[in-house]
């Protein structure tokens, strides 16, 4: 059942991205939605979490998107592995640490897809990518607080009932 819901929000999260998000870009540039999610359920559901959501989200992104295939499958189910570290060194009530962790995530998912499209052949994308680095955090760190408290909120839901 645990995977179920976290599919679904994989693939709700893919389907924002793909019909919501583009609605709020700004100057060509719009956050990637689907690594914030990434990154924040690998924070709060472990390393398993984050690599079935970087894998099953990445995939969908990937069959979406025009690009070489597999570029955001690789890098987000990297980012949800070494994410998923930190588990448990995150206090789950205070929000410093996921919002570091959307700063690292985003700089991260940056240099790996640099580092797959320049396996792809495709160097002369690097540039761009790095350009749209700063907005595309700011962006990021706008979504990671109500995204971090519904993912909360849904961990809060799922934990076993105590007592009775």
């Amino acid at each position: 059942m645990k995977i179920l819901m976290w599919l679904f929000g994989m693939l709700l999260s893919v389907s924002l991205q793909s019909t919501v998000i583009p609605a709020i870009s700004a100057g060509g540039v719009q956050p990637d939605f689907v690594m914030v999610v990434v990154v924040l359920a690998a924070l709060t559901g472990g390393r398993e979490t984050g690599v079935l959501c970087g894998v099953f989200g990445g995939l969908l992104q990937d069959l979406l998107s025009v690009g070489p295939f597999g570029v955001h499958t690789l890098t987000k189910m990297t980012l949800g592995l070494l994410m998923g570290f930190y588990e448990r060194k995150v206090n789950q009530g205070n929000l410093l640490l996921p919002m570091m962790a959307i700063v690292a995530g985003t700089v991260g998912s940056g240099v790996l897809s640099a580092l797959f499209l320049l396996a792809y052949g495709l160097a002369g994308a690097i540039p761009a990518l790095f350009l749209r680095m700063v907005p595309v955090t700011a962006y990021h760190l706008l979504l990671a607080a109500p995204v971090y408290a519904a993912l909360l909120w849904l961990k809060r839901l799922q934990a076993p009932k105590m007592g009775g």
